[in-house]
């Protein structure tokens, strides 16, 4: 019987993180669910089931990030995909952004896909595999009170292209899929707080609705898995 495959995949104790790694699962592999929240990715990994591990990981810390790719080493033995999704998102007018959260959005969207691609290279180098990062729709359209989360997606999209064309003699695709808007635990938050309107951006959308994250999985699940002839691209997924 062969080996089954391993795919780690960042900030899925819920949301969007959550449903690539419920459909990594379903496509036949064992995965690693890491998030800052430690209960929460132990509890995502225990409804996922056989086969799911829960792992703390804060993306910001380079050492907490090397030691877990030795982790997945020593105790999985192998590595074929990484999703870099870790991320957060709060509108705010930019001119009340403070240094420190800019900051803080950069490192954890640029910066974390950063160090955990740099640190799954050597895993993934050995058999091949392939990264999916997490861009977003607003790196290429603009939505307005959202400069720094912008910049940070735009900067995946561009690191996306360079790792691709670097490390595709070694066997790795890196892709990255740009979400439009979904229906997340975030969104809705941001709802809550009275920051965004669903309705202005259903307005907006060809289709007419907002996005669920098993549609969105569908599309990491294909450059994760399937899509063997496709490297260095930004795959919008956003209802048209």
């Amino acid at each position: 019987m062969a080996e089954r495959k391993i795919a780690l995949v960042t900030g899925a104790a819920q949301g969007l993180g959550y449903a690539d790694a419920v459909r990594l699962a379903e496509g036949g592999y064992r995965v690693v669910v890491t998030d800052v929240n430690g209960d929460g990715a132990t509890a995502a990994a225990a409804q996922i089931g056989e086969g799911a591990f829960g792992w703390q990981l804060d993306v910001r810390d380079p050492a907490a990030v090397e030691e877990a790719f030795t982790r997945v080493d020593r105790e999985l033995g192998r590595l074929d995909v990484l999703v870099n999704n870790a991320g957060i998102s709060r509108p705010e007018a930019t001119v009340d952004v403070g240094e420190d959260e800019w900051q803080r959005m950069i490192d954890i969207h640029l910066g974390g896909t950063f160090r955990c691609s740099k640190f799954a290279y050597p895993l993934l180098a050995r058999q091949g595999g392939a990264i999916v990062n997490v861009a977003s729709i607003a790196a290429i359209l603009g939505y307005g009170k959202r400069a720094s989360y912008a910049a940070a997606k735009g900067g995946i999209s561009a690191m996306t292209r360079d790792l691709a064309m670097e490390w595709v003699g070694d066997g790795i695709r890196v892709n990255a899929v740009a979400p439009g808007v979904i229906e997340t635990d975030i969104l809705t938050e941001n709802v809550e707080r009275g920051m965004l309107d669903p309705s202005t951006f259903e307005k907006r959308i060809p289709m007419g609705r907002l996005g669920r994250p098993s549609e969105l999985a569908e599309t990491v699940f294909f450059l994760a898995d399937t899509a063997t002839y496709i490297t260095g691209q930004t795959i919008v997924c956003d209802g048209g």
